[in-house]
């Protein structure tokens, strides 16, 4: 009687949450930013119902175009046909959509209440932009893709990623870091640079502009997470909090770097994609040696160098990093 009494409470929340998801807006606008949650609420509907008329709906929307988009320039190991093929991949595993579903939906409920509502992202991006700045741009709430990733003025976060079914706080952190990325970018003229590169220098530009995003990505959330006593909810900032391992980190950074830096003229090879792998994945060097560079710059030459950095080549960041380090 008592697992009856539970199934039918647990069969009533779930009701109401969806009823509840159902009833609020796709949408909600701050200022010249939307927060835009059409492609989750749906692929939940997809999950629920199992009706494959969805698919075709997420795969017109302007979040699944975005997400292809990236997947197509960053050579994702996705479908890179279609948006629609791109969108029954995402959704496939059936099995498993309908076992993290409730989490998924706990976590859609706090991007809009308590990310899109507060207009939070924004706020605390702005103070990691130069004066003035607007935001003309969407953040895209998905299921499947990354964590998170940005494409143009544009930026995604999946609210189905694993990091935060386990911890939902962390939709906040992550969402500012993506919209600073579509700011970022924007400030950069729109440019994202190729991964097909063929020489040191070229390979060298890469590093250099991956660094300087992604180590602000990760630079501008982290007064928050201190606040906040988040700084242990991530991997990279548990690494940030461990000075002998940033020594060692930054050491190693800059071999790689320098490898490419000092031998502009020669001609990248598979093994040298094997070096830099470091960088993105294993140890996320331009991650967390990027944050640690904004981090000092900010300390010492103040916040409005560090912005003024942004618009200028990515080497010029670097470059500060290492005079005031070298001081």
């Amino acid at each position: 009687m008592k697992n009856l009494c539970l199934t039918s409470i647990l069969l009533v929340f779930t009701f109401l949450t969806s009823n509840l998801i159902n009833a609020q807006p796709d949408t909600i606008r701050k200022g010249d930013l939307i927060y835009d949650f059409s492609f989750v609420t749906s692929a939940i509907t997809f999950i629920e119902t199992n009706d494959s008329s969805i698919l075709m709906t997420i795969s017109k929307s302007d979040a699944a175009k975005h997400i292809l988009n990236h997947a197509v320039k960053f050579n994702y190991s996705v479908p890179k046909t279609s948006t629609l093929a791109l969108v029954k991949f995402l959704l496939s595993d059936s099995q498993k959509n309908k076992e993290i579903l409730p989490l998924v939906k706990r976590n859609l409920q706090y991007a809009k209440d308590s990310v899109a509502e507060t207009d939070l992202p924004q706020k605390e991006c702005l103070k990691y932009l130069p004066k003035g700045f607007s935001y003309s741009a969407r953040l895209f709430f998905t299921f499947g893709y990354d964590i998170g990733v940005v494409f143009g003025s544009n930026a995604s976060v999946n609210l189905a990623s694993p990091h935060f079914l386990k911890n939902m706080r962390e939709i906040k952190y992550y969402s500012i870091h993506e919209l600073h990325h579509a700011g970022f970018v924007r400030e950069k003229t729109n440019y994202m640079p190729d991964l097909n590169v063929r020489t040191y220098a070229e390979m060298a530009s890469l590093i250099e502009y991956f660094t300087h995003l992604e180590g602000m990505g990760t630079y501008v959330p982290l007064s928050m997470r201190e606040q906040e006593h988040a700084m242990n909810d991530d991997q990279d900032y548990i690494a940030l909090q461990d000075s002998s391992l940033m020594r060692k980190y930054e050491e190693n950074y800059f071999q790689i770097y320098f490898s490419f830096k000092n031998n502009p003229q020669e001609t990248v090879t598979d093994k040298d994609w094997d070096k830099i792998s470091i960088l993105s994945d294993y140890k996320r060097l331009w991650y967390r040696v990027g944050a640690y560079m904004a981090e000092k710059i900010d300390e010492k030459l103040g916040r409005e160098k560090l912005v003024s950095l942004i618009a200028e080549p990515s080497e010029d960041f670097i470059k500060t990093y290492l005079e005031i380090r070298g001081r």
